[in-house]
């Protein structure tokens, strides 16, 4: 039984150390983790990473939709560049500047000296501005594109962020499935082991009854005989003899000592309470039975009867009375703990060597699996 429950808390402290890890919580695995708590810690865990996947998706798609705006204003801004340069192409300014045409070509057709004149700087001031407009729609589609370049960048780097949220996800997701399936067999385990633990002491409830009855048997035959054996010596016509001097009694046959783990009906609740109180702050060790350091059955048994003694283990005082009206004084037991009933939902018990002789509430202190007993 103790090798499987050290293997059971390895594995619960791998499974708090694979959590940890998984999911960065820079704690280290406690020595005897409770797999209910880790589980409810690794829940936890797993609804703050879903929480930061989807602010994180959230940010995703407001970076994508700019994305998509200014790739869809760089497409605007290019249109814009083609369209001015289609028209620079249509002035005869233009086609000049650009070669396109011979000075005696632009000339041609002139009238006089004033009228060369207005069309030189008429087609020049033209495709000059014409040309300044291009060029500054060019420098915005630029910008556009460097900022394209930044926003292509910061989306990549969140989508990295979403992949890495979604891998922890998986992970702590099959921490807690793991977590989960460890607790379901460890609660099947025990219900088994209590259901054995029972019949255990069902079966030796049958067997002391049935020594019991056998005991009472014989003592029953053994009297009989002798009050026969008196009948037949006093029997027959034989006259009465001559009185004789009265025999000495012999001495009875002595009544056996109750054994320890025997109920007894003439305890006192106050007297059992004021006993557990007055050993509040004492040291626990295993098999203790007092004054000063007690294991949690040694403490039950010095406050039920005021003796440094033992009436039995936990098996034994779950076969006593129980009661379904606890009162201050009571036992409360299960499988592997007890203490003394104090009233209120509390109770006094020798809990374990950290903590010594504490009060605490019976749900706490007996892990919500119990039942009152009355010595």
């Amino acid at each position: 039984m103790r090798t499987a429950n050290t293997h059971k808390n390895m594995a619960r402290c791998a499974a708090t150390a694979t959590l940890a890890c998984v999911l960065g919580l820079g704690l280290a695995a406690p020595a005897y983790a409770d797999t209910a708590s880790d589980l409810a810690a690794a829940r936890t865990k797993l609804e703050q990473i879903g929480t930061q996947t989807q602010q994180i998706y959230d940010e995703l798609a407001t970076q994508t939709q700019a994305l998509d705006q200014t790739a869809g204003d760089i497409t605007q801004k290019q249109q814009e560049i083609a369209d001015g340069q289609a028209k620079l192409s249509t002035y005869v300014a233009g086609e000049y500047k650009t070669g396109g045409l011979s000075l005696l070509q632009v000339l041609t057709g002139v009238d006089d000296l004033s009228d060369m004149l207005n069309r030189l700087f008429y087609y020049g001031k033209v495709s000059d501005k014409q040309a300044q407009t291009i060029q500054e729609v060019k420098e915005l589609k630029q910008q556009l594109t460097d900022k394209q370049a930044e926003q292509e960048k910061n989306v990549a780097a969140t989508q990295k962020k979403v992949d890495e949220l979604n891998a922890q996800q998986a992970e702590a997701q099959n921490v807690v499935n793991s977590l989960d399936s460890q607790l379901q067999a460890e609660l099947a385990a025990e219900a088994e082991a209590n259901a054995a633990l029972q019949a255990g002491i069902n079966a030796s409830t049958a067997e002391k009854a049935t020594v019991s009855n056998e005991t009472a048997g014989t003592t029953e035959n053994t009297n009989n005989g002798g009050q026969t054996s008196n009948n037949n010596n006093q029997g027959g016509n034989t006259p009465a003899p001559t009185p004789a001097p009265a025999p000495t009694p012999q001495p009875s046959t002595p009544a056996p000592a109750p054994t320890p783990s025997a109920p007894s009906q003439s305890v006192d609740g106050g007297s059992v309470v004021s006993r557990a109180y007055s050993k509040l702050g004492c040291a626990y060790s295993w098999g203790g039975i007092g004054p000063n350091s007690f294991d949690c059955s040694g403490f039950v048994s010095y406050c039920l009867t005021g003796r440094y003694c033992r009436l039995g283990t936990t098996g034994t005082f779950m076969g006593w009375t129980r009661v379904s009206d606890p009162q201050p004084g009571d036992v409360v037991v299960n499988s592997y703990h007890t203490g003394i009933y104090i009233g209120g939902g509390q109770m006094i018990h020798a809990s374990d060597y950290n903590t010594g002789v504490i009060i605490s509430s019976v749900a706490a202190g007996m892990n919500n699996n119990y039942i009152f007993v009355r010595y």
